[in-house]
Formats: C-alpha cells, sequence, structure tokens
C-alpha cells in the first residue's frame, strides 16, 4: 500500500507604511492548515501584534492556539528567542506548530534585512568578493566558525 502525505510552508514579509514588518506564515498539508501572522516593530524587532487560526483536524490540545499566540506580544527577535518561544508556546500545555511557525517567522525577519547584503556580494568578481566576506567576518565576529565557509582553514579566513 503507497500512502502519500503532501506539506506547503510559505512565508511572507511585507514592510508596511508604517515602519513595521507583516509577516504570514501559512502551512497546508492533508490533516492540518494553520496561519499565524505576525507585526514587528522597528527598529528592535519587536512583536507587536500576533494571530493565529488552525483549521481541519486540530487536535484537542492545540485548540487553545488563537489564545496562546498571545503570549509573544512583547517578545523581541533577537538573541535567546528560541528558548523563549519555547518556554510560552512549547511544552504540554502548548502548541509546537505555533513555536515552530515563531520560529520561522524570525527567521524571515532576519533574512529580509540580509538579503540585500547578500545580493551585493553577489555582482562582485571573485577577489571583490573573497574581500567582501572577510570585511563581512570582520565586522561580525560571530560569523567565524558558524558554518563551514568561516571555519579557521577557510580561504575566508585564512586571508584576514
Amino acid at each position: 500500500m503507497l500512502l502519500r502525505f503532501l506539506r506547503n510552508k510559505v512565508v511572507e514579509v511585507q514592510p508596511q507604511t508604517d515602519g513595521s514588518i507583516a509577516v504570514s506564515w501559512r502551512l497546508t498539508d492533508d490533516l492540518l492548515t494553520a496561519v499565524v501572522d505576525i507585526r514587528v516593530q522597528l527598529p528592535d524587532l519587536e512583536i507587536v501584534e500576533a494571530e493565529a487560526t488552525l483549521d481541519r483536524l486540530v487536535p484537542k490540545a492545540w485548540s487553545s492556539a488563537p489564545k496562546l499566540i498571545k503570549k509573544i506580544d512583547g517578545v523581541r527577535v533577537g538573541a535567546g528567542l528560541r528558548k523563549i518561544v519555547q518556554g510560552l508556546l512549547g511544552g504540554p500545555e502548548g502548541c509546537p506548530v505555533l513555536a515552530q511557525a515563531v520560529l520561522e517567522i524570525a527567521n524571515a525577519v532576519i533574512l529580509n534585512f540580509t538579503r540585500p547584503v547578500v545580493q551585493a556580494g553577489e555582482k562582485l568578481n571573485d577577489e571583490d568578493k573573497l574581500r567582501f566576506l572577510q570585511e563581512m567576518v570582520s565586522n561580525n565576529p560571530r560569523l567565524a566558525g558558524s558554518c563551514v565557509a568561516f571555519q579557521d582553514d577557510s580561504p575566508i579566513m585564512q586571508g584576514r
């Protein structure tokens, strides 16, 4: 017997005219439909509004998701977010789908700001790109060792 399961996730980031960022996260699979909408206020990246809806075959333990998501109001996207989200949305009384949604939304917010930098680097020739990456590591030392490209023996790190 062949079983099939289909799951789609979409995250959209939309800058707003008031200076905030609206992020929409949607999951649709054969059993569940989940939508999480969050508004993040700049410059602190504070979550100022959060809404969630779960539909279709929602486990009873997750029925409080629309109320539960309100716990992240006031939380900032940044260091410690994973632990904060697990404390607020995880555990036996929580909803793992909401916790994952908030973390993916936070990643989308961060990528929204880093994408222009990456795109600028992609337009450079190899020599200029290497200097660009070395400067990026100099400006953000936490990058060192964070991935294979920034290991001590990589060309990026050797030229510093």
